[in-house]
């Protein structure tokens, strides 16, 4: 145990161990920013490398978190389009010409009731849909193509699909209805596997911090133990000199998450304004909506959080067996 009379280790003074009295709202969150008074000093495993690290983990989070956010949102924009349209095929036949068949078929569509518009595509609209897949220019004019009519139904009174698929069937010869039912399911799971993907990312960026932290406040306990010895012999309790190394670590935790955040935020920013300059991929990459990026500041609040949690359960535990 040591002297009581010994004086601290020459150039690491003890920190001051009383919070200033009156602060407001603003100054209690500027210290966050740029205070780091506490017993653990803001060196070595605790300092700058910890909270670079914590940066990156919250950069992760933020990408996972965002990613997530823009799945569902696509999701839901795409899937409210693909219920509110049918498409009719015709695909040739030698019974028909191919403008008796959309004839045929509009008359159907006509008297039908639900259907709000039937619009049939030229040959070019038809080429377009298939250039992304077959490539630009490979879709040559003596290519096959079936006809296409676009077909918009109401929301609130839908024909019955069924019945309208028998119809078209019967007027004409090649005709078929594709509801896109299979599309939307298959989008719907894939936006599903891509949420919990994220949300499985987030658990394993949470997991790694927590192992993180815990691993810098041992070492900087035990790299301050004189300083721990002397505080127990002034008469600092274990609870104390928890909340002073919780506190270094709150600060650690918010500026490592808020730069990490910010990263994140500026890489969606490119991202979007990739996607929008051009078709860089056959789904135009998409940064966040506006309303999203707010949820991003949950980050560095939870990387506080954590960090703080982590550091107080890790002290408490370690003071008991080191002392």
């Amino acid at each position: 145990m040591a002297d009581p009379r010994r004086q601290p280790p020459r150039g690491r003074p003890l920190p001051p161990l009383q919070e200033e009295e009156g602060r407001g709202p603003g100054a209690m969150l500027a210290s966050l920013l740029v205070e780091t008074r506490s017993v653990m000093p803001a060196a070595g495993a605790t300092g700058l490398p910890l909270m670079l690290v914590v940066a990156a983990m919250c950069f992760l989070a933020s990408l996972a978190l965002g990613a997530a956010l823009s799945v569902n949102d696509k999701t839901r924009e795409w899937t409210s389009e693909i219920s509110g349209s049918l498409t009719v095929e015709l695909r040739p036949s030698r019974d028909m010409a191919a403008e008796d068949q959309i004839d045929a078929v509009m008359s159907v569509l006509a008297a039908a009731p639900g259907i709000v518009s039937a619009t049939p595509l030229r040959r070019e609209e038809t080429a377009a849909l298939l250039e992304p897949w077959l490539g630009q220019g490979l879709v040559t004019d003596d290519l096959p193509l079936p006809s296409l009519i676009d077909i918009r139904i109401g929301s609130k009174s839908p024909p019955d699909l069924s019945q309208l698929a028998i119809d078209i069937a019967a007027a004409a010869p090649g005709a078929s209805l594709d509801t896109h039912r299979q599309w939307r399911n298959e989008l719907m799971r894939a936006a599903l596997s891509a949420t919990w993907l994220a949300f499985g990312v987030l658990a394993v960026v949470a997991g790694t911090t927590v192992a993180i932290v815990i691993f810098a406040t041992r070492a900087g306990l035990s790299a301050n133990r004189e300083v721990v010895e002397v505080l127990h012999l002034i008469g600092a309790r274990d609870r104390f000199i928890a909340s002073e190394v919780q506190r270094h670590f709150l600060h650690l935790g918010f500026r490592g998450g808020l730069i990490g955040t910010a990263a994140g935020a500026i890489t969606f920013l490119v991202l979007g304004l990739a996607g929008g300059a051009g078709d860089m991929f056959l789904i135009a990459a998409s940064g966040l909506a506006i309303e999203h990026y707010p949820v991003l500041l949950a980050i560095p609040i939870a990387a506080a959080f954590v960090t703080l949690t982590t550091a107080r359960m890790t002290v408490l535990n370690s003071l008991e067996r080191m002392l």
